[in-house]
């Protein structure tokens, strides 16, 4: 099923600080096409705006998804470096409570739950964050190779 966006494009609609070789869309436009396309698998951006602003709308699109894009790359990159570094302290705590052959009910249960702690987080980053910041990588993308009608 297409979703078709109604955009109304008189002016301001690209971000003032942008560079004028590389257009990009104003922060409200790009926020109104994120809240609209979120869970439609195709889309269709019905535009109406002057004849001479096509391109440039079109390129601003481009621009604009294309770094945001890239910025949801970074971010999973991060948190898979955060999720793995996690995964090396709880081993890291379990290997070091063995070899000081920690006895005793409270520290053996310090370790415990504090290694289980860190696995669990891991394990939520790598099954839950990272996975949401994937649908919104796709919904970029979508955005960005949508049909546009003017």
């Amino acid at each position: 099923m297409t979703k078709k966006i109604d955009l109304t494009i008189t002016h301001d609609y690209l971000n003032p600080f942008a560079s004028p070789d590389t257009p990009k869309l104003s922060p409200e436009l790009t926020d109104y096409l994120s809240d609209s396309a979120w869970y439609h698998p195709e889309l269709l951006l019905q535009i109406n705006c002057p004849e001479d602003e096509r391109e440039r709308l079109q390129q601003a699109i481009s621009n604009t998804f294309a770094e945001k894009s890239e910025q949801l790359r970074g971010d999973i990159r991060t948190q898979r470096l955060v999720a793995l570094t996690l995964l090396g302290l709880a081993l890291a705590l379990v290997l070091a409570g063995t070899a000081l052959g920690i006895e005793g009910t409270i520290p053996v249960g310090v370790v415990t739950v504090t290694a289980w702690m860190l696995l669990w987080r891991s394990a939520e980053i790598f099954f839950l964050d990272i996975r949401s910041v994937n649908r919104e990588l796709r919904k970029y993308q979508r955005i960005a190779n949508a049909s546009k009608q003017f």
